[in-house]
């Protein structure tokens, strides 16, 4: 979802020349996916490489990934593909979803920033992309070992109210990835609070927003509720914002 106030005219443009390659291609869409880096934006691919390199980081960590953040599903149906693909035999190993799919729930003090965006309002980021997920994850499961076992879960609705009640309900849950990537304050807050506390030793959390001057309210969930000297915060050279920390 671009931003007018964030992205630059020759990118704007690059969007509209892809746009109008893939309408007019002869590919059917399941080539065109199975030549997917002739259309895929470098920005992107460095996006999925450095979460490739992060899941690597777990393979030997126990517990499931927890995604704080879903939005159009990308990033969660990666993170399954991974699991599928390198070690399709741990069937313990679920991905869980958090997101409202209506946009931010609330905008508070702290996510007032200095830069901003199109999307910083109550309803920002609402993608509706709920049912087609739904459906997404459908498909997946037919491509997969031990595919009578679920290993994808969305959780809709508000993530401070839904995270606390899922963790309450799962008292087996135990995590071996954290993505935060909810953008604003509140939710970060309730998945610091509530999940932080199942992330196990050698286990990774994964930040997207930390140090962005459009969201700030990230940062200062983690100021309050962590602190950013109890981190060793990491960086890909590839990849332009995200960042991680492993629990020692």
């Amino acid at each position: 979802m671009t931003d007018s106030k964030t992205t630059s005219i020759k990118d704007l443009n690059f969007r509209t020349s892809l746009n109008r390659l893939l309408q007019d291609n002869t590919l059917t869409p399941v080539e065109k996916f199975e030549n997917f880096p002739k259309y895929v934006p470098r920005q992107y691919l460095s996006y999925y490489l450095a979460k490739y390199e992060v899941f690597k980081k777990i393979l030997n960590v126990h517990g499931s990934i927890v995604e704080c953040g879903v939005f159009q599903g990308g990033g969660l149906l990666w993170w399954a593909q991974l699991s599928a693909i390198l070690e399709p035999v741990n069937h313990q190993r679920r991905i869980f979803g958090f997101d409202t799919f209506e946009g931010f729930a609330s905008i508070d003090k702290e996510d007032i920033a200095v830069q901003s965006s199109d999307h910083h309002l109550v309803g920002g980021m609402s993608t509706g992309a709920y049912g087609e997920i739904l459906q997404t994850i459908e498909v997946f499961d037919l491509n997969r070992s031990i595919s009578h076992i679920p290993k994808i879960e969305v959780i809709k609705g508000d993530a401070a109210e839904t995270i606390p009640k899922f963790v309450s309900e799962n008292p087996q849950l135990t995590i071996s990835l954290l993505i935060l990537d909810m953008d604003v304050y509140k939710p970060t807050q309730a998945a610091l609070k509530h999940l932080l506390p199942r992330l196990c030793k050698g286990g990774v959390i994964w930040f997207d927003e930390l140090n962005a001057p459009q969201w700030p309210g990230e940062t200062m969930a983690v100021i309050e509720e962590v602190g950013l000297g109890n981190l060793k915060l990491e960086r890909f050279p590839f990849d332009s914002h995200s960042c991680y920390a492993v629990i020692q």
